[in-house]
């Protein structure tokens, strides 16, 4: 089953403005690759595209990743995966070139799949058919305040949520912050707290997290730590830039009662093993659509679980990204909630002509059709297609 036609779609839809710690968001968009075969079977894939220029990845692909796959075997997926890598290994590895890369694995499993008449967990090896998840929102806003804060954990309870992630560290001591182009709605940091306290409100019956987006210093995470603690906060996501190996090996030192989750934005089996090799992390956060694939983030998996780690995958795209992250966290015995974003996104809930599926708990069914799955709206997408 030779492939035939490697596509970029590019999606784009405006949305009310947001901010983490660092970055704006106002608009939503993913980056679509569709592969044609000989046998007419396709697929789709997402590369991770948040913050990036559309233009850049489709250049990318046209340019450099597509000529590498065409006219090669669509399931020889492990073989086409290493090739992509190591012709690219000059200039690639990391960023826009993984997240290409990513995005034609994902499509090449989801065409395995219809092939083979499969979901992917079930050629993955399924552990279950629902995926625990928990709600990603809390970000920052015009006018939103406390209370606004509150009202939406409260929602994220009523619909069935144990689990939540807030955004923290937008504040007057963020020594990054000055580097950003929109530096708008920075509260103080006793502001930043009364945040986390009422949230920790909301969900003291559950588990609330927190994610500073890479923004503070090691000094910083060790000075807040018993702070933390105190007022609810069970998990801290990501405080430190990746590249930080030895801030976080201070910190594992200095505040081992924290549990430390990482890192969405490192790529590669051999740099998240460098995370776990001393024990840096506790809870693994790859991400499908740029830490590469689902063969790759199935390897990561694995590695964790030889090390005793657990998988929470981080997904903040569309509805292609977060079926393929159901599908491999649905493989893995030690997936624990996978991330699911509340934050209005049509890409991700307006696209499939059957909505994602959840029990009670905001567990999500595994889509159970062939390959990932799901069955796209094409008409729907088609709204969103960048001209």
């Amino acid at each position: 089953m030779k492939i035939t036609s490697v596509k970029g779609i590019q999606l784009r839809c405006p949305c009310d403005e947001i901010h983490d710690a660092l970055s704006t968001s106002t608009a939503r968009q993913a980056f679509l690759i569709r592969i044609e075969t000989d046998k007419g079977i396709w697929g789709i894939g997402e590369a991770f595209s948040f913050g990036a220029p559309l233009n850049a990845l489709q250049a990318l692909l046209d340019q450099q990743i597509s000529p590498i796959v065409l006219g090669k075997e669509a399931e020889n997926i492990e073989e086409l995966w290493q090739t992509m890598y190591w012709r690219t290994l000059a200039n690639g590895r990391r960023s826009l070139t993984m997240a290409v890369i990513s995005g034609i694995d994902t499509a090449l499993w989801d065409i395995l799949g219809k092939s083979a008449h499969m979901p992917i967990s079930h050629l993955l090896g399924a552990s279950s058919n629902k995926v625990p998840t928990y709600a990603s929102g809390g970000f920052y806003a015009p006018g939103k305040g406390l209370y606004g804060l509150q009202q939406e954990l409260y929602g994220y309870r009523k619909k069935g949520y144990t689990s939540a992630k807030i955004k923290i560290g937008r504040t007057d001591t963020n020594v990054f912050l000055k580097y950003m182009a929109n530096q708008k709605d920075t509260v103080s940091t006793e502001e930043d707290w009364r945040r986390i306290q009422a949230a920790h409100e909301i969900m003291k019956e559950g588990t609330l997290m927190v994610d500073t987006n890479a923004s503070w210093t090691v000094d910083q995470v060790i000075q807040n730590m018993p702070r933390l603690l105190d007022v609810g906060v069970q998990v801290i996501e990501e405080p430190l830039p990746f590249e930080d190996i030895n801030g976080y090996r201070k910190m594992a030192h200095a505040a081992p009662e924290l549990i430390i989750a990482g890192c969405e934005t490192q790529q590669g089996l051999a740099n998240f093993n460098n995370l776990m090799t001393e024990n840096l992390i506790d809870i693994l956060q790859p991400d499908v659509g740029w830490a590469g694939g689902i063969s790759e983030v199935k390897k990561i998996g694995a590695a964790a679980l030889a090390a005793g780690k657990k998988v929470s995958l981080h997904c903040f795209g569309s509805a292609i990204l977060f079926a393929a992250s159901l599908q491999v966290a649905a493989s893995m015995t030690n997936t624990i909630a996978m991330e699911s974003e509340e934050n209005p996104n049509p890409l991700k809930t307006g696209i499939l002509k059957t909505p994602f599926q959840t029990d009670a708990a905001m567990n999500f069914l595994v889509p159970d059709g062939p390959g990932l799955g799901i069955d796209i709206d094409w008409d729907c997408v088609e709204k969103y297609v960048v001209r």
